[in-house]
């Protein structure tokens, strides 16, 4: 364990939050806090707080949070609520894994984690940090979740901690004007029938969560798994297709904190569940 890692791991987690906060409030700090975290997350570390504490981890050029526990931590509560042993977990963007090996844990060895990331670096990061924890309950797929299969267009963020993604559809450049490469696509009514069903589905993909959606209903009427989805600034269009295709099938949607979905554009966990 680095000193600063050391460090972090006796400060609150609603500290460690605020000073993240800091390079958005006041930007002349940002250039210092985000320094911190790549000293931070420059050697494989061990989990600080949180569903996760005690894994290690592999965070390099990724989010400071993932090493200190504080990411999303309402997400890693409600997927500690509704995963157990024997479940089975999609984890859609998964980036480096965070949420994976968090998923590994909770569904034992008897349970599994398939986790869907198109890019290969992390798709790589996601397997070292299973194998770091001796996970063998973890499956990797090397795909964009998309509404159809096949090859479709993939930009990564500019960002140095690689946190952001999306699909461009047509779209043939990313946000700084380069060409956006192609990635595997797949549908999971296409892909689940072969594996096994999951209980539960989060799904962070950047703003493409109603084509990731579109593509999974036929497993969603069979299998009804518990749907977390961290929407992207789609506003009235998620309320249109959560009424339109999963109220229908008996699913009741709230946030996180079990408020009703906000119908303006804004970033925002949504959780899905089918009645009983």
């Amino acid at each position: 364990m680095s000193p600063l890692q050391f460090l972090t791991s006796l400060l609150p987690s609603s500290l460690i939050r605020a000073v993240g906060r800091l390079q958005f409030h006041v930007p002349i700090l940002a250039p210092l806090i985000d320094r911190m975290a790549r000293l931070l997350t420059s050697r494989t570390g061990t989990i600080q707080r949180g569903v996760g504490k005690g894994l290690t981890f592999d965070a390099t050029d990724a989010s400071p949070g993932f090493l200190t526990g504080t990411s999303e931590l309402s997400e890693q509560h409600v997927l500690a609520d509704f995963l157990g042993p024997g479940k089975v977990f999609y984890d859609v963007g998964a980036n480096v894994g965070f949420y994976a090996v968090i998923g590994a844990r909770l569904v034992g060895p008897t349970g599994h984690v398939y986790a869907f990331e198109p890019v290969p670096d992390m798709a790589q990061r996601i397997r070292r940090n299973a194998d770091l924890n001796d996970f063998e309950n973890v499956t990797v797929i090397e795909a964009a979740v998309h509404e159809t299969t096949g090859p479709v267009s993939f930009a990564a963020s500019s960002s140095a901690d690689m946190l952001g993604s999306n699909l461009l559809g047509s779209i043939c450049r990313d946000e700084r004007g380069e060409p956006a490469m192609e990635v595997s696509g797949v549908a999971l009514d296409d892909w689940f029938p072969e594996q096994e069903p999951p209980d539960v589905i989060l799904i962070d993909i950047e703003g493409a969560e109603i084509d990731a959606l579109r593509g999974a209903m036929n497993l969603i009427r069979a299998h009804r798994p518990v749907l977390m989805v961290e929407v992207h600034w789609l506003g009235q269009d998620f309320l249109r297709f959560v009424e339109e295709h999963l109220r229908p099938l008996g699913y009741h949607a709230t946030t996180y904190d079990g408020d009703a979905l906000p119908s303006t554009p804004e970033r925002y966990h949504a959780l899905l569940q089918p009645a009983d």
